[in-house]
């Protein structure tokens, strides 16, 4: 049996950004090179520096800041960061299928298809469902969908 979790695969910069973002986030208010990230972390600096890059230009959840006392800040307390803005700036937008709204590639058989467009629903949930948990869900301890209700949310949104 094929499942659904076979198809979505996020890539290890992404992975990689979540650590930097958490480090950033135990670390609130104070400005860290990508030097100290890369130490912290136990990334390379090239990974690092290369990551930063991406979300500095892709979005605006961190700041970079010049100087002798620069580095890099989170914009926003990790509970206001969704996994959802973490993943498009690293992977671009959300989208399952070449036929779902927003898609930058057309589907070869739109013309014939008889789904036309039906895989937004299931796209449309499973974005919701990753802007709903934050970057403070995924660093906390425990299960971030049991300890504030999120399961019961999912599993009704699916239904």
């Amino acid at each position: 049996m094929y499942y659904i979790y076979n198809m979505i695969k996020l890539n290890k910069m992404t992975d990689y950004a979540v650590v930097c973002l958490g480090m950033l986030s135990r670390k609130s208010g104070y400005p860290m090179s990508a030097s100290e990230l890369s130490r912290e972390t136990g990334l390379t600096l090239y990974t690092v520096q290369k990551i930063l890059k991406i979300i500095v230009s892709k979005s605006d959840l961190i700041s970079a800041h010049r100087g002798a006392l620069g580095g890099y800040v989170l914009n926003r307390n990790s509970s206001e960061i969704s996994v959802v803005e973490i993943i498009e700036a690293l992977e671009g937008p959300i989208t399952l299928t070449s036929c779902v709204d927003n898609s930058e590639n057309l589907c070869e058989s739109s013309d014939i298809c008889f789904l036309g467009g039906k895989w937004n629903k299931v796209n449309n949930i499973i974005r919701k469902t990753l802007n709903d948990i934050s970057l403070d869900d995924l660093l906390s301890f425990g299960n971030p969908f049991v300890s504030e209700g999120k399961k019961e949310v999912v599993v009704n949104t699916i239904n």
